[in-house]
Order: C-alpha cells, then structure tokens, then sequence
C-alpha cells in the first residue's frame, strides 16, 4: 500500500524505496511493542531507538520520521498526533566549495568513457548549477538552441526552471544530440517497439510519444531495460551511478577524493557565481532565499582582522 500511494501522488522511485524500506523496520519494530500502544507512543519508540541504539544520523532519523508520518496520513488515513522522541541534534553544516582552481585542475581529470561523456556532464553540473540527476534527465525538447537555455523539468519540488548554457558547452552538446540521433535512429530501425519512460500517464494519452525524437534522451543509456513499473522494455538514460563514478575517479586523480562529488559542483557554481542573490535562487530552484544565501559568506568577506591590523611585519 505504501508504494501504491507513494506511485499515486507521483514521488520518485527513490522516495518510494525508501519510504518503503523505512515503513518495513517500522513495522517490524511494532511486533515487539505492546499491541495497545497508541501510533505516536509506537512511533516515539521506533524514533528514541533509532538515536540511542543505533545512533543514527539525524537526516536518517528525519528521514524515518517522514516515512512513517506518511504511512499515517496518506496510507492509513490517520495522521499522527504530537510525537515527543528522543532525536538527534541535526547539525547546521557551513556549505563549502573548492576554489575556482581546484576545479580547473579536477576538470582536467575527468575522462570520457563509452556512451558517457563525463566532461561534458560535468561542465552542465558546474556551469549550470544542476544536481546530479538534472542533466541525465534532459530531452531533446528541452534543449532551447535558439535562446541558448535548458529547460529542467520536475525538479526538486516538482518545478521546472530555466538556465543559460554555458558557451563552452554548446559545441559538446550539439555533437551529444548527434550522438543520441544515431541511437534513435537505430531503435527505430531495429527495435520499433522499445521507446523511452514519460512522465505521469502521457504515454496512454499518446500513443506515439515515447518514439518521438523531442522526447528522446539526451544521455541515452548504452541498452535497453525493463521498466521498473511496467515491466515493458523501455531506453532509459544513463544511470546517475555512472556519473557519480566517473566524477569519482577525477576526484582520486587529484587528491581531491571525498571533497569533490557531483553535488559539490554545484555548490561550487553557487560559491563561484557573480549573479545577485534573488537571480541565484531561481538558477538554482530553491524555494527560499536563506537556502542560497547559505552558499555566500558576505560578512566574512568583508570583516577585517585586528591581528592584521597590527601591522605586524611577515616572518619567515
């Protein structure tokens, strides 16, 4: 029932793992609690075990949290009243980012692989400030030439936005398109039946959409793969996985290993960027402007120092 709902109100299919998994330990805790505890006491439990016993993150204990507040509400159709667990401080982290340097010296690491233009992604990952999942997400359709924009689609929050294309990546992304034509072209050609997954129920509403070239990948993966929801041979695009390794290896290339991820690199574009703050946060798609106020350090730019001041001479 879970899944069912979570598929129903259109979450991902992350979301749905993992709102499944953490409902599975919930309940699987409730078989040793006494059966006449009421949900929040049931839920306090499960919440006060995971800190003490576990001591699990907080982001993993808000994550629990999540999953079971949707169980109640959304599945059962009884949201939980006040809940009062033992939980985990969540930390306020400083978002930092390598200097521009670094990722000069990174982006000279980055090898291509087969049917994985890494440099190019990562270039799309920096210059355009996306997550990881935003430009293998990409359509023919959303690529604006004309206007030298990308349209993301459904992002965090369900929202489309905008964002230029870099100049140094136009070159690259047109021989992509080439690229992902001579795979279109040969599924048409070979396999006429195998198109790619639309969003929502499109694919029944238009019949002949999922073959369409405009709404072909970008990054196409290397093969075919049955859809996780139907079961139907679909060309899905390249996995965020591959990605993730590839920027990896760059990152051990460099010494820059656990430093430098994908999400790094967008860090880095807001850090590095020379857009106001209000402009920044429509690039980036944050709901709140304290969100992408995070990634500046304005008073620490400006504060001067009384050590400094002193006028001490420099010693060797």
């Amino acid at each position: 029932m879970v899944r069912a709902t979570v598929r129903l109100l259109h979450f991902s299919l992350s979301t749905e793992d993992t709102y499944g998994a953490w409902v599975g330990r919930y309940y699987d805790h409730c078989l040793g609690l006494a059966p006449a505890m009421t949900p929040e006491k049931k839920t306090e439990d499960f919440l006060s075990y995971l800190a003490s016993s576990l001591r699990l993150s907080a982001r993993s204990q808000n994550q629990a949290f999540a999953a079971v507040l949707f169980l109640y509400k959304n599945v059962l159709r009884k949201p939980l009243g006040d809940v009062s667990a033992l939980r985990a401080k969540r930390y306020i982290h400083e978002r930092t980012a390598p200097a521009r340097e670094q990722i000069r010296t990174f982006r000279n690491a980055v090898v291509d692989q087969p049917n994985l233009p890494a440099k190019l992604l990562v270039d799309l990952l920096y210059g355009c400030g996306l997550r990881v999942s935003e430009p293998l997400e990409l359509r023919i359709k959303d690529i604006l030439w004309e206007e030298n924009h990308l349209v993301i689609r459904a992002a965090k929050g369900s929202k489309d936005r905008r964002v230029p294309i870099p100049k140094i990546c136009l070159g690259p992304l047109r021989e992509q398109v080439a690229r992902a034509q001579v795979v279109w072209e040969h599924d048409r050609s070979n396999s006429p039946d195998v198109g790619v997954p639309l969003p929502t129920q499109l694919a029944k509403k238009y019949s002949s959409v999922p073959f369409a070239w405009q709404w072909f990948w970008v990054f196409p993966a290397a093969g075919h793969c049955d859809h996780p929801y139907t079961g139907e041979r679909v060309r899905y695009h390249v996995l965020h996985d591959n990605l993730q390794r590839a920027v990896r290896a760059a990152a051990c290339q460099v010494n820059m290993e656990g430093f430098l991820t994908p999400h790094v690199l967008r860090h880095a574009y807001a850090s590095h960027s020379r857009e106001r703050v209000e402009a920044l946060r429509v690039l980036m798609g944050h709901n709140s402007i304290e969100t992408t106020a995070g990634y500046l350090h304005p008073v620490i730019d400006r504060a001067s120092n009384p050590l400094d001041d002193l006028g001490l001479a420099k010693t060797g």
